[in-house]
């Protein structure tokens, strides 16, 4: 009976010892991916706006060129524009928890958020500088 009491002894010392690293690593990624909630936002937003734009225009392609044109350029800038009204929201909330974290002097779970909103800003910029750097028609 001793031997069954020692071995529950190691086993209760072992769930002791993974207990305190588990919800630090929890709460250290969910940290960091409280930054990431902006751009998880947008690239739903957007490729749900893009599926919305393509079902609007097999819908209209029997009227026509140019209402199937219509229909989907209203389609893609109302999705877009809500797509900017969310991501613009979601960043400012999470900007807000960044500050009220850093009254309360946790540096670590805002700096966490502020490096993933950082990443989030450098994903999104990065093809908009392409496309404005990147010349559509080279020179011959």
């Amino acid at each position: 009976m001793s031997s069954f009491s020692s071995g529950s002894s190691s086993t209760d010392s072992k769930q002791s010892m993974q207990s305190p690293s588990s919800p630090r690593v929890n709460r250290a990624l969910r940290e960091t991916l409280i930054g990431f909630v902006p751009l998880v936002l947008l690239v739903v937003i957007v490729a749900t706006a893009l599926a919305v734009t393509a079902l609007v225009r097999q819908f209209f392609a029997s009227s026509g060129f140019f209402v199937q044109q219509q229909a989907a350029i209203i389609t893609l800038i109302v999705g877009l524009v809500i797509a900017l009204v969310v991501f613009i929201v979601a960043i400012v909330l999470t900007l807000r928890r960044v500050v009220r974290w850093q009254l309360q002097g946790a540096a670590r779970p805002s700096r966490a958020a502020l490096w993933s909103l950082a990443i989030t800003a450098l994903i999104v910029l990065v093809p908009v500088l392409l496309a404005l750097l990147l010349p559509q028609n080279p020179a011959p």
